[in-house]
């Protein structure tokens, strides 16, 4: 790992940390709104619930973890300093307000948005915005050009796309712009932020980060490469169709695209894994690892979603909810999940040892945590996981509600982990 670039160009911890504790805490909150989002699920059925739910997971979990860890590994990837730090203060606390007041309203009611929803979406673009414009200000100071790089600022502009499209939907319920159909605004809006915004993200980070800690080199970067085209051609495609109801044909094929590009990505990683130095998983790398066989299989829930048989139509709308939830609460959760201990350990590790580093016998980013509670949650998250996909295909409201308390236990031990290593406390001792 190049840590020599991590610590020369990594932002003070007060800029991350805050992500982390406010993530944590909103996947608890998530796993809970599971238990009464049962009914929801197990139809099928869009309700209050869980777009309330789905925007918790999204933008507390999901979005706001991102955020963290990308002004931490954005000076790592692009070998350059963060444009500004106060512009990530302002970014968290608005992301952190407009989530809470966006999914407060959307569990009561969606169908007519009121002004605090109006508010909270508005502070969320605002959020993004900053969190886009200074991203886009450090990339442009990076000397380094890759895919890689190429990856993380096509997700951005996804991002800006996703965000702007939501707040459009939202003011299109109430004043009513156009006729196009609301739902397929809401497809064209998850397509943009599931796959542009987070699993374009994910492509470009990862496909640094894995071998870098799997230690290989000289990976063939055709597939990486092949990889961004065929996924951003496929999903500008998808978009585009999905909004004006162009074909279904046409979808396939863009969808087909996003999956080759995917697979492209998947099999530069497999290499990495293969040719690994460090034989031996930890279990951030459990983790992670999972996270891609989760991936697949969210994949597969989506071109069965697409272009299931006509014996399999009537579980379509399980198939569509599955890929969401193998998507959000599997592939993205499972990452995280994983990656806290492969980032967070190393960033509180260096805001306090790095100066002390030969001087004095200090632990190591590893020792920060609890082994056992990190393998508690990877195998309550794998129950929880199975409990509520099988609560899907069988309607069952009562095995939903049995994953809640799976994914509490999940959610519970990490945030222990999290405030264990966010709460260390300085352990030095003289060198012998």
């Amino acid at each position: 790992m190049k840590t020599g670039l991590s610590t020369k160009n990594a932002p003070s911890a007060s800029v991350v940390l805050p992500h982390f504790v406010y993530s944590a805490l909103a996947f608890l909150a998530a796993a809970l709104m599971i238990f009464f989002s049962a009914d929801n699920l197990s139809s099928s059925f869009i309700g209050p619930h869980l777009l309330g739910l789905t925007h918790m997971l999204v933008l507390g979990w999901v979005t706001m973890m991102i955020f963290g860890a990308l002004y931490q590994l954005i000076p790592v990837v692009m070998e350059v300093k963060l444009y500004s730090e106060n512009m990530t203060y302002f970014s968290f606390v608005a992301l952190g307000i407009g989530n809470l007041l966006l999914t407060a309203d959307f569990w009561q009611s969606y169908t007519s948005p009121k002004t605090l929803t109006i508010i909270g979406g508005a502070l969320v673009v605002l959020s993004i915005l900053v969190f886009v414009l200074n991203t886009l200000l450090t990339a442009k100071k990076s000397p380094v050009r890759t895919t890689e790089n190429n990856f993380i600022i096509a997700s951005v502009f996804w991002l800006l796309i996703t965000v702007f499209m939501g707040l459009f939907i939202l003011l299109n319920n109430k004043y009513h712009f156009t006729i196009i159909s609301p739902i397929e605004l809401l497809k064209a809006h998850a397509a943009a932020g599931l796959v542009g915004w987070f699993l374009m993200l994910v492509m470009g980070v990862a496909s640094t980060l894995l071998p870098m800690f799997f230690i290989v080199h000289n990976l063939n970067r055709k597939y990486i490469n092949a990889s961004f085209v065929f996924t951003n051609i496929g999903l500008a495609i998808l978009f585009i169709s999905i909004i004006f109801g162009v074909s279904f044909w046409v979808n396939l094929i863009a969808s087909i695209s996003i999956v080759v590009g995917v697979f492209l990505f998947a099999r530069y990683n497999y290499d990495a894994y293969n040719r690994r130095l460090r034989r031996k998983l930890d279990i951030g790398m459990k983790l992670s690892v999972f996270a891609f066989i989760l991936l697949a299989t969210s994949f597969l829930s989506g071109l069965l979603m697409l272009a299931a048989p006509s014996f399999l139509a009537a579980w379509t709308n399980a198939f569509i909810l599955a890929f969401g939830v193998n998507l959000i609460l599997g592939f993205f959760t499972s990452l995280i999940l994983g990656q806290m201990y492969k980032t967070l350990p190393f960033i509180v590790w260096l805001a306090k040892y790095q100066d002390k580093v030969g001087k004095y016998k200090t632990p190591l980013p590893a020792d920060l945590y609890s082994d056992k509670i990190a393998e508690g949650h990877y195998y309550s998250f794998i129950v929880a996981l199975v409990l509520i996909l099988l609560g899907v295909f069988t309607s069952s409201s009562i095995l939903i509600q049995l994953s809640s308390l799976f994914f509490t236990l999940t959610a519970l031990l990490f945030l222990i982990n999290t405030m264990t290593i966010i709460l260390h406390k300085e352990n030095i001792k003289p060198l012998k």
